[in-house]
């Protein structure tokens, strides 16, 4: 991300201004750079991180603004961002930054007039058996099996299985809620364990 360009000239800082970086391009203030863009099959971003370009410095991770940028001069780094209409907005920033971004990709879409099931390949680790009984029951319907709700049935079950590999891969995790008040002293009779006492 380059620095800012706004009415002030380049990487001057001015609190009225906003950058963004998406699909279509980077926006530093004044002009877009197709150059820099999001990958095309982003549907959402889940973290950002920066450093400044032409370093070695190790990337720091931004904050998510959830409640809109607020209006601040601009600094030699992003700080923070927002998610807002399928792109990344950002203050911006008085030198140029480099971003990593974890985000959450759409599947290609497979078809096509000229399409070759011999050798499409789908990009789901172990998704055979769910991909069959969904033919199959596509298959059932138009046919008007008398087997159909089997199908599906089990066209549900090797689903189950699919999303159970990825909630099982996720619970490897410990997740706990941030506790609500100052529980720093294990005494439940300070005054303090209760933060509205």
């Amino acid at each position: 991300m380059t620095p800012i360009n706004g009415a002030n000239g380049p990487g001057e800082p001015d609190p009225a201004l906003q950058v963004y970086v998406g699909q279509a391009g980077y926006f530093d203030g004044t002009q877009i750079w197709p150059s820099v863009v999001l990958a095309s099959n982003t549907l959402y971003v889940e973290k950002v991180w920066e450093r400044q370009s032409n370093t070695n410095n190790t990337f720091v991770q931004m904050k998510q603004n959830e409640s809109g940028m607020g209006s601040r001069p601009q600094q030699p780094t992003l700080v923070d961002w927002e998610w807002r209409n399928y792109n990344i907005w950002m203050v911006g920033s008085t030198q140029t930054n480099d971003l990593r971004v974890r985000y959450w990709g759409a599947l290609p879409t497979f078809f096509s007039p000229t399409l070759d099931f011999a050798s499409t390949f789908v990009p789901i680790i172990d998704c055979t058996d769910a991909v069959a009984y969904k033919v199959a029951v596509m298959y059932a319907r138009m046919l008007g099996s008398p087997g159909l709700p089997d199908l599906i049935n089990e066209a549900k079950e090797q689903m189950f299985q699919l999303k159970n590999a990825v909630v099982k891969r996720t619970q490897q995790t410990d997740y706990q809620r941030q506790p609500y008040g100052n529980y720093s002293n294990s005494d439940t009779n300070n005054s303090y364990f209760l933060n509205w006492m």
